[in-house]
């Protein structure tokens, strides 16, 4: 896939997401297509279009709709750190490898935003926060895994989870 691409999804995704999607709301959260499309770009394509993507989604992010420069762009770049370590040991071709990396991406970039307005002082207790959090892991989860089976079945061929192919 070519960066124009990826840069022209990252910017979608930031219009989608900024608009339209505030209507799926689920108990007060949307999905986070930033993080779900990272993790399919990380898993499917390769490190580079999941750090580009990451860096412009959460660049357009702060730019447009952050308190603070930077914040988002540094939790999407140490969440793809880390899911490039978990991706190398963990089989791609598995039900089960998008629900984990989604799920535990979402709940590493709520804690680490916390922990970063925390230090700005711009902090909610975390208590009020904890339902919306679980209800959007749950959320980016589902998608994920729908959107992770329709790309994997259109770069490898086969489909996800079928082992015979």
């Amino acid at each position: 896939m070519k960066f124009r691409y990826v840069f022209l999804l990252a910017f979608a995704n930031f219009i989608l997401s900024s608009t339209i999607l505030q209507l799926f709301r689920i108990n007060d959260a949307i999905p986070n297509f930033c993080i779900i499309l990272s993790i399919v770009f990380l898993a499917l394509y390769s490190e580079r279009h999941a750090y580009y993507f990451a860096a412009v989604s959460g660049l357009l992010q702060d730019v447009f709709l952050g308190r603070m420069l930077g914040a988002n762009l540094m939790i999407y770049i140490i969440i793809i750190f880390l899911a490039t370590l978990l991706i190398r040991v963990l089989f791609k071709g598995n039900y089960l490898t998008p629900v984990f990396l989604i799920a535990l991406s979402t709940g590493l970039y709520h804690l680490l935003f916390y922990v970063v307005m925390f230090f700005f002082q711009a902090t909610v207790p975390f208590h009020l926060i904890a339902v919306k959090i679980l209800t959007e892991i749950v959320y980016n989860s589902v998608l994920g895994l729908i959107i992770y089976s329709i790309v994997f079945k259109r770069t490898n061929g086969y489909k996800l989870g079928d082992y015979n192919a």
